[in-house]
């Protein structure tokens, strides 16, 4: 019994550290200076509701991509201290989250790096992290997009690109390395 006690206080510490260290990027959701968008599974599942041409290939695409998601989050800032912030918590996320990196793209003062969570096969993924930092638009800015859930690569470029999302004309590159 005594040594019970000391192995759930470890484990307790450990869940603990753990815990903290799991960066969550909601608290730029209401911050100034921060433009949000936050899509939920349930958004999904109401487009998912919508009737649409099955027979047009390109939005069945759509169809068969947004089922499988949990979640789309992007955070964009060009406000000095905010992107210091921005890019700390991603750099943590990054190195905490058990992410392994897709592709980095250093071009025109932006940097652009994607991260995977493995899925169940070499075209899937169950999460998509990208972190932009530097010039877009001719203005210093940072960008976080982090998608969630059953993500088939092939598919998710064109949502990114329909959706505006900054750095996301490099997500056509894409292609999952082994």
């Amino acid at each position: 019994m005594k040594t019970v006690k000391p192995l759930i206080l470890v484990l307790a510490i450990l869940f603990a550290s753990v815990t903290a260290t799991a960066q969550d990027f909601s608290k730029y959701e209401t911050m100034k200076d921060v433009t949000s968008m936050v899509m939920t599974s349930k958004m999904f599942k109401l487009l998912n509701k919508i009737d649409v041409n099955s027979s047009d290939p390109e939005m069945q695409n759509y169809v068969d991509l947004i089922e499988n998601l949990n979640e789309i989050r992007v955070f964009v800032t060009d406000r000095s201290d905010v992107r210091t912030t921005m890019n700390a918590d991603a750099k943590s996320y990054i190195s905490s989250g058990g992410l392994e990196q897709l592709m980095r793209i250093n071009e025109d003062g932006k940097a652009v790096n994607f991260y995977i969570k493995p899925g169940k096969n070499d075209d899937f993924v169950n999460e998509l992290f990208m972190h932009l930092d530097g010039t877009e638009d001719g203005k210093p800015s940072t960008v976080i997009l982090q998608i969630t859930g059953n993500i088939n690569l092939k598919q998710v470029s064109k949502l990114a690109s329909d959706l505006k999302v900054p750095g996301s004309e490099e997500l056509k590159n894409i292609k999952k390395q082994k």
